[in-house]
């Protein structure tokens, strides 16, 4: 299989999450919600987000092709940036609608093992975002990471969603969508929740007298 320098969907679906990142922020105001109460939130095991956050980066650069890297250092940032956020979703359950982004998560994760750790594109999408050369790749299996949504299990896990904005066309799988209602679902809860700001005073009293 030879290297393609393709750019896949890492890019598409974190464009995705920014945006939904800002969705979020906006419905938080129409509720009347305060951006502020944004940095009293304590989560768990924060550091992993930020160490998840640069094998993402790291794996859009790969896609980009602006860093030669081989198979099992590509599927190794994958797995591990998944298993970090994973684990850092998971230790923050608590947190209201915390549950959605894990089912999200599982998904696209759970697409990717049963496929031999490669994504399910959807073989029209491509041909008709990337053009007859794409496509033709993608079906003699000479993209790296990608297979035919129509060859693959769990199909419907896959990218099969094709959405065109004016800034470029993305394809992204039901997962990608579940991630992003998960967000913003929880940064406007966080923004409405006017009790946030008053139990990390109240907490913040109580260690000053331990």
């Amino acid at each position: 299989c030879c290297k393609i320098n393709y750019k896949c969907n890492y890019g598409g679906a974190s464009t995705m999450f920014i945006e939904a990142l800002i969705l979020g922020i906006l419905i938080g105001l129409v509720r009347r919600g305060k951006i502020y109460r944004l940095s009293y939130v304590d989560f768990n095991m924060s550091p992993l987000i930020y160490i998840s956050a640069l094998l993402y980066i790291s794996i859009i650069v790969m896609n980009l092709g602006l860093l030669d890297f081989n198979t099992f250092l590509y599927t190794a940032f994958i797995i591990c940036s998944y298993i970090l956020i994973g684990i850092f979703l998971i230790a923050n359950i608590s947190k209201k609608f915390m549950f959605v982004p894990i089912i999200g998560l599982c998904s696209n994760l759970l697409c990717f093992i049963v496929n031999d750790f490669k994504f399910p594109i959807d073989s029209k999408a491509v041909l008709n975002f990337y053009g007859n050369e794409m496509y033709e790749l993608l079906q003699s299996g000479k993209i790296r990471f990608y297979i035919p949504v129509e060859n693959a299990y769990l199909s419907f896990l896959g990218n099969i969603i094709n959405i065109d904005k004016f800034y470029g066309k993305i394809i992204l799988s039901i997962g990608d969508i579940i991630i992003s209602i998960g967000i913003i679902l929880i940064i406007q809860a966080i923004m409405s929740d006017k009790h946030i700001q008053n139990r990390n005073r109240l907490t913040f009293s109580k260690n000053i007298f331990r």
